[in-house]
């Protein structure tokens, strides 16, 4: 009986394997990277972009939003559960420069908010539930309200 559930278990993995070798698209480490076509939600700075490997673009926008380090962050799309798996991969395989790149774009684009916890200068705790307005000036929400319209793009070398 093991020796079968072992069998059934490789089986599946082979098959995993050559589902995410068909379906998974590996990105060769570009030599610029472009973001463009923002989408954003003011109220909670989180939205979408699109993003070019030097000529290539990728149909799928990537997704943005700013982590407990008052950082932007983003998120490759994924598969859940192919074929009846029960874990998630990543659709785009990216080079970690690459990553970085786009971090780098996304941080030349957004200004860092204040991060998650106790300021120790003046003891307020900014939290989940704190207001946007708690973790960025009036002026740096505009200045970036202002940079990010239409047409916006930023490009960066890897």
């Amino acid at each position: 009986m093991s020796k079968e559930r072992d069998e059934m278990a490789n089986d599946r993995h082979e098959k995993l394997q050559a589902w995410l070798k068909d379906n998974v698209l590996i990105i060769p480490e570009p030599k610029v990277i472009t973001l463009h076509n923002f989408s954003v939600d003011w109220s909670d700075w989180r939205g979408s972009f699109r993003v070019k490997f030097d000529d290539f673009e990728i149909e799928d926008e990537l997704d943005f939003g700013i982590e407990i380090t008052g950082r932007p962050t983003f998120h490759l799309q994924i598969f859940t559960s192919p074929l009846g798996v029960p874990a998630s991969f990543a659709s785009i395989e990216i080079t970690s420069k690459t990553h970085q790149a786009i971090g780098m774009a996304l941080q030349q684009t957004f200004p860092r908010l204040k991060p998650f916890g106790r300021n120790r200068e003046t003891g307020i705790e900014i939290t989940m539930s704190s207001s946007i307005s708690d973790r960025i000036s009036e002026h740096e929400a505009n200045a970036a309200k202002l940079l990010v319209v239409e047409g916006y793009s930023i490009s960066v070398s890897t």
